[in-house]
């Protein structure tokens, strides 16, 4: 793969690397088995909204998020002293961005559009993660997105995700 890390797939002839395609690739060639995690083909408003969506994960929310747990999980974890006043200010930007999460899901049940897509996927890990660095709080106190939280995180499959 050209950067050398992985998450890579390889399917035939087929390879592919980073995490968000790899999960439309794989979204997109079993849609006809189990959940349909994408917009139907013929809706393009919808796949322009899923598409929005998305990119308000990566664009907008995981370098927030990714910014706080650097701070309150990763450098601590490596050794690496505190900083009080950068910890505040990541939070205070990843809370802005969860209030625009919220107002979202006023509008609408889950992050990808109306029904559970693999939008919503791409948000789980990181909000996993905010949790067990003590930011739960956060999404409990934001009614829809508490609420959004408590659905996705109740489905089977993620559950078996986090088993172990």
């Amino acid at each position: 793969m050209p950067f050398g890390q992985i998450p890579a797939l390889e399917d035939g002839s087929l390879r592919l690397y980073e995490s968000r395609a790899i999960g439309r690739y794989l979204a997109s060639k079993y849609r006809s088995q189990g959940i349909d995690l994408l917009p139907a083909v013929d809706d393009t408003q919808g796949w322009a909204l899923f598409e929005q969506f998305a990119s308000v994960e990566y664009s907008q929310f995981y370098d927030a998020a990714l910014q706080v747990l650097w701070l309150k999980l990763l450098n601590p974890a490596f050794g690496i002293p505190s900083d009080e006043a950068a910890t505040k200010a990541g939070v205070e930007k990843l809370h802005a961005k969860l209030d625009v999460l919220d107002k979202i899901l006023s509008k609408q049940s889950y992050l990808g559009g109306p029904g559970f897509t693999i939008v919503d996927t791409f948000y789980m890990p990181a909000v996993n993660s905010l949790y067990k660095a003590g930011e739960g709080p956060a999404f409990e106190q934001r009614e829809n997105l508490g609420a959004w939280w408590n659905k996705v995180s109740s489905r089977e499959s993620w559950k078996k995700v986090n088993e172990n």
